[in-house]
């Protein structure tokens, strides 16, 4: 009896993955500008606040001259997000969906793969720190450290190290293959090191 009760528990673990449902998966650690955010799927938007927990589905969006800042309370990492950009947590091993506009994550070193939704494809991570700025028929992926894999909804699939870039017009045709970037680019994606928070809003 004890056995089995055991293997419902691991077989739970492997399905919910990091967090669950109904635990906080994300924290609001910063904002400037105007804000809202919903704690949960089934909420409304409301003005966001600092420390304000997000659970399974809750989200964040900003407005044209507004930024947020996240901390992921289950895998230790951060998310910033750029102006007019959505961002929504999930719990299992979809850390969260991208809609639209730029984010830069940092992700804590990872025993198994991670993943963040887009509209046009998943990114699989297992550490790292990258950013993407998604539209309606455009995507980029920067890596400044580590490697991410990107999947697109056909399944064609591209690796992506430190200091390279995947810029793909997506309906121009299939995944180009990526290409190194200079200093003056990631600080210009990424933001100056001694303003972390500050992003460029290109």
């Amino acid at each position: 009896m004890k056995k089995l009760l055991v293997l419902f528990c691991l077989i739970g673990l492997f399905v919910t993955g990091c967090g669950s449902t109904d635990e906080p998966l994300a924290r609001i650690a910063q904002t400037e500008g105007k804000v809202d955010a919903r704690a949960e799927g089934s909420l409304d938007f409301v003005a966001a606040k600092i420390d304000m927990q997000l659970k399974h589905q809750g989200a964040v969006r900003t407005d044209k001259e507004s930024t947020a800042a996240l901390e992921d309370m289950a895998r230790k990492g951060s998310i910033k997000i750029a102006p007019d950009s959505y961002y929504e947590v999930r719990a299992g091993v979809t850390m969260g969906f991208h809609g639209s506009g730029k984010a830069v994550f940092d992700v804590n070193k990872q025993q198994t793969e991670i993943q963040i939704e887009t509209p046009h494809g998943n990114t699989a991570v297992l550490g790292t720190k990258f950013g993407q700025l998604v539209s309606s028929d455009s995507f980029e992926l920067w890596v400044e450290e580590g490697t991410v894999e990107f999947t697109a909804r056909d399944g064609s699939k591209q690796k992506v190290t430190g200091s390279q870039k995947l810029l793909w017009q997506v309906q121009q045709g299939p995944l180009p293959q990526p290409v190194n970037f200079n200093l003056l680019e990631s600080e210009d994606f990424f933001g100056s090191k001694n303003e972390s928070f500050k992003f460029n809003t290109r």
